[in-house]
């Protein structure tokens, strides 16, 4: 059969990411590559080393490596991430979501399943740790239980929605929900959208600047509100890796030094004009703000907040509660 062998095409370009990556980088760089442009998972690429790889495919890898070497993320390369049990689509216009961002989704399930309103959720999802560590999400289970509030769905406010990773995660976990995911780019809704429709999700998405809110939705009750807006100061931007400031969208990276909790001040102000009795507010934030984040919120009128550690130890997220 004409073509590459797997194993020897996995070396070779191997040994050309290494020029620019440590080793167990460039082989994890390679194993999603081969993955997610031909849908070879880890096991084929273990127990099928003599697999043939056409020439085209050959020809991708190779222009797939150089764009790697020139320091584009690999996200952006394949078009693709992971994010729980969700395969996203992702380019330039939106933020790759994180590891951190995946246990957000997590944490904001185990609170409302561990709450008196008991909003359901799947408990067998990985955590983002694991999930990142070991590079794939194990299969939900199915679930039965409905919330229900006078028999109206439980709303959520996915507030910055980017690519529309936790709108999506959320309106899969839980039942009877109506999720409206916000963001003022509209490249990124169209990118929202697409992996909604991908991910068999409802969502409803609408294009507005949550420092200058228009849409009506803004006005109606909500159950949960969450966010991961832009957190990182314009000062923090020397110590960033390249391959963020050169690719990803700036717009949703960077606040002002002399106003870094504006979006965090504008939607609290909105969650409590709206927010249902027992309701929640959930944040990521910067590792840096968690003080002035919990600050923020007593001077909103929320007396209930909290700071929350990643897997990592890092204060990075924030929820706040309505009383009931």
């Amino acid at each position: 059969m004409i073509g590459f062998n797997l194993q020897k095409t996995k070396r070779h370009f191997t040994e050309v990411l290494s020029e620019k990556f440590p080793q167990r980088e460039a082989e994890q760089l390679m194993r999603i590559l081969l993955e997610d442009l031909f849908g070879i998972d880890w096991n084929q690429q273990l127990m099928n080393p003599d697999l043939r790889i056409d020439e085209y495919q050959h020809y991708q890898l190779g222009e797939a490596v150089k764009r790697l070497l020139l320091g584009e993320p690999v996200q952006y390369v394949t078009g693709m991430t992971r994010f729980n049990d969700l395969l996203l689509k992702v380019s330039p216009s939106v933020l790759i979501p994180r590891p951190e961002t995946e246990e957000l989704v997590q944490k904001i399930c185990d609170s409302f399943q561990n709450s008196k309103s008991s909003l359901p959720c799947h408990s067998a999802v990985e955590s983002a740790a694991m999930s990142f560590q070991h590079g794939h999400v194990g299969k939900r289970e199915s679930m039965a239980a409905v919330y229900k509030r006078d028999n109206l769905p439980f709303r959520i406010w996915d507030i910055g929605t980017g690519s529309g990773c936790i709108a999506i995660a959320l309106a899969k976990h839980f039942e009877n929900v109506e999720v409206v995911a916000f963001d003022v780019s509209e490249a990124a809704l169209l990118i929202a959208k697409d992996n909604t429709e991908s991910n068999g999700a409802k969502v409803t998405f609408v294009q507005d600047d949550v420092l200058h809110p228009t849409s009506d939705y803004f006005n109606q009750p909500v159950d949960l509100v969450v966010s991961n807006p832009p957190y990182v100061c314009d000062s923090e931007r020397a110590a960033m890796e390249a391959n963020v400031l050169d690719w990803e969208p700036e717009k949703a990276l960077f606040v002002p030094d002399d106003d870094p909790l504006r979006f965090y001040r504008q939607i609290l102000a909105l969650a409590k004009k709206q927010l249902n009795p027992g309701g929640q507010v959930w944040f990521e934030i910067n590792e840096r703000m968690g003080e002035e984040m919990l600050s923020l919120c007593h001077e909103i009128g929320f007396s209930n907040a909290e700071v929350l550690e990643d897997f990592a130890g890092k204060p990075r997220f924030v929820k706040t509660w309505a009383a009931e």
